[in-house]
């Protein structure tokens, strides 16, 4: 067994008998990795499963690993350059086997369980104010979409399931190695960390979706709350103490920010900004964001000092969510010099869920509101716009149109949620002047629906 030292060889030798959950040990500390052995480098030789792997330790029921750079004879089947930082190994979920047959779900998980009921954590936990920050590094074999997930299950003192996490890479070929992190609140009466590294196979004869440096941290980090209803973003410091911020930032890959409604510290709160809800009252601030770019919201201290945030203290950066059903915010802030993951949390829309695709006016359903909005919309220009923009005037492709291929997701959309002829039912019961598109989207589909004659490609 590959050990660093004797407390981590005690700690692996108690568990493996069964008198010590892994992970008890760092229970009380706060924004410290909690899992024992998340970069795969504790690993028994005695033991060897596929690929001539070496059996890894700390986990329960226990898999294999493979190797970043062949030690031990163990080949490197990951795509591009080993970890920085990875150690010899990495660890495949294929390599978990029942009766000689791999599994890939996450019933055959390797797990780890972490209590978290006793020490800073627990305290923390109680104030309902601790976050959690769960990352991990993914990979695939060549071109294959396997992969990996790294999930975490919150259970209080009945072991019952009071809420989840996970990260994951999704399909597709990754480059070298991907970094995925996702934070969130950690439910009060939370006793247990129930941390899962499984793979999702999905061609090939194994799952190929590689794992490495899983890392779960209890932290008391700043958050950005994103509603729901009305798109607002506020950060907030429920940390239970003060916490210094000299600048952050906020992304979305899917362009769902928007920056013309984003209320900036540079331009509200700052020391040029005197008022009761000033945040900074002796720095400017500059925003280093783009005001054309749908993709992030930053702005910093160019002296990088910045302002102490109260406990309970809240600041309105505005409208600045463009509301879809994509909810991919990532908030990351400066603290102290240091750089931090920031939690996000969405709150409101309709029953507390994530909106539904379709659904433009943010009201919960897909009905004749939404089909008003699509109509009213055909054929417009929405150049200059982002993908959530677009997407809010009917364009349900990505295309930056609202065109023939978008009524007729629409009109799917429609009947999926309301029914099969719901659409057709609607629109003849919409008053003037509806008459007339009835008549076109019945043209557009028996145009769309008419079988080419003479093709030698009908099937």
């Amino acid at each position: 067994m590959k050990v660093t030292n004797l407390r981590r060889k005690l700690m692996a030798t108690l568990a493996a008998g069964g008198l010590l959950q892994a992970g008890v040990a760092d229970a009380a500390n706060l924004d410290v990795n909690l899992v024992v052995n998340g970069g795969f480098e504790s690993v028994d030789f005695g033991t060897l499963g596929s690929s001539s792997g070496p059996l890894v330790t700390d986990w329960t029921p226990q898999g294999f690993a493979y190797s970043h750079d062949g030690s031990g004879g163990v080949p490197n089947y990951a795509n591009g350059t080993p970890l920085a930082n990875g150690g010899s190994y990495y660890f495949a979920p294929g390599s978990i086997t029942t009766g000689g047959t791999p599994h890939h779900t996450l019933e055959t998980a390797i797990t780890q369980s972490i209590s978290v009921a006793a020490g800073a954590t627990g305290s923390l936990i109680a104030t309902g104010n601790a976050k959690f920050s769960l990352s991990a590094y993914f990979n695939s074999y060549q071109s294959q979409a396997d992969h990996g997930n790294v999930q975490v299950e919150f259970l209080n003192g009945a072991n019952t399931v009071v809420g989840t996490g996970i990260a994951t890479p999704g399909p597709g070929a990754l480059p070298d190695w991907t970094k995925v992190t996702v934070t969130g609140a950690i439910p009060t009466g939370t006793a247990t960390v129930k941390v899962s590294a499984w793979g999702t196979l999905l061609q090939g004869g194994g799952s190929d979706g590689y794992i490495d440096n899983i890392d779960f941290q209890v932290a008391s980090l700043l958050a950005i709350s994103v509603n729901r209803s009305t798109g607002a973003i506020t950060l907030s410091n429920q940390t239970g103490s003060a916490k210094n911020i000299s600048s952050y930032s906020i992304t979305s890959t899917s362009q769902s920010l928007s920056p013309a409604t984003w209320l900036s510290i540079a331009d509200n709160y700052d020391n040029g900004n005197p008022g009761p809800n000033q945040v900074d009252a002796t720095h400017a601030w500059n925003e280093t964001s783009l005001p054309t770019d749908f993709t992030k919201l930053a702005e910093s201290d160019p002296a990088n000092a910045g302002a102490s945030l109260a406990s309970g203290r809240l600041v309105n950066l505005g409208a600045a969510w463009v509301q879809t059903p994509t909810e991919d915010l990532k908030f990351e802030y400066v603290s102290g010099g240091q750089l931090f993951q920031g939690s996000v949390e969405y709150v409101g829309g309709p029953g507390g869920n994530p909106l539904i695709e379709g659904d433009l006016n943010v009201d919960g359903v897909i009905s004749s509101a939404d089909w008003a909005i699509v109509r009213a919309n055909q054929h417009v220009s929405l150049s200059g716009k982002s993908l959530a923009q677009a997407y809010r005037l009917g364009d349900f492709n990505g295309d930056l149109a609202n065109d023939h291929a978008d009524f007729i997701a629409f009109k799917n959309l429609y009947d999926a949620a309301n029914g099969v002829g719901a659409f057709a039912a609607m629109v003849s019961a919409v008053p003037e002047p509806a008459t007339w598109v009835l008549a076109a989207a019945s043209a557009t589909l028996l145009i769309s629906r008419r079988r080419p004659t003479g093709s030698a490609n009908c099937r």
